[in-house]
């Protein structure tokens, strides 16, 4: 990847992008830089009970107390959009067509890396946003670690120290601590409308059981 691919934000998101160097609190880091090509619409824009998905995943992440990146790609100048009025730092994938989630990451670990920080949340935008309490059992494991939900693993994920070149992140986690969750969404894949459709309805249900 070319040095022209990790363009990080210098206008809108100039000043949370400075206060990310200067933070030592943990950072997760969101990745949105995809094409949304299979939704037919940018995943991390769909409506969420009157936000977007994007801003939801935020929500969650900055209420665990952590930091939040968000790596993004296609679609660049709806969710500069969305986030203009947010803190949260921004960092740009410029060349998210020929490049996969791995590349963005370490665009994402290489801006967080201006101050310490032993270890990073990584959340792709087109899941669920993770539970309060799944966070809280992810931020407390050690070293890499994955949430499972009976028995099968899922997202965010803990990552530990960076990602090297070439390396990809399922051969990664392969071996990382297995943090057992209740959790079922920490499963679910937001990549059709399909998909998309049955987590609202879930999402819904829940909402108005007793």
């Amino acid at each position: 990847m070319s040095s022209a691919a990790a363009d990080v934000n210098t206008r809108t998101h100039a000043s949370a992008n400075a206060n990310l160097g200067r933070s030592t609190k943990p950072v997760a880091i969101l990745l949105a830089a995809g094409g949304s090509s299979r939704m037919g619409s940018p995943k991390g824009l769909l409506d969420v009970g009157g936000a977007p998905l994007v801003c939801r995943h935020i929500d969650a992440l900055t209420a665990a107390g952590l930091d939040v990146l968000v790596v993004i790609g296609a679609h660049e100048d709806h969710y500069r959009a969305t986030l203009a009025d947010s803190s949260t730092s921004v960092a740009v994938n410029r060349e998210w067509a020929t490049t996969g989630m791995a590349d963005s990451l370490r665009i994402g670990l290489g801006t967080s890396a201006s101050s310490p920080r032993p270890w990073a949340i990584v959340q792709p935008v087109d899941v669920p946003p993770a539970s309060a309490r799944t966070l809280a059992l992810l931020m407390a494991a050690h070293g890499d670690a994955v949430p499972t939900y009976l028995g099968a693993p899922g997202h965010p994920v803990r990552l530990t120290g960076g990602l090297a070149p070439g390396e990809r992140l399922d051969q990664r986690l392969a071996l990382a601590q297995r943090v057992p969750v209740d959790d079922p969404d920490c499963l679910l894949n937001l990549n059709t409308p399909a998909d998309w459709e049955r987590w609202l309805l879930v999402r819904r249900t829940r909402a108005v059981a007793p």
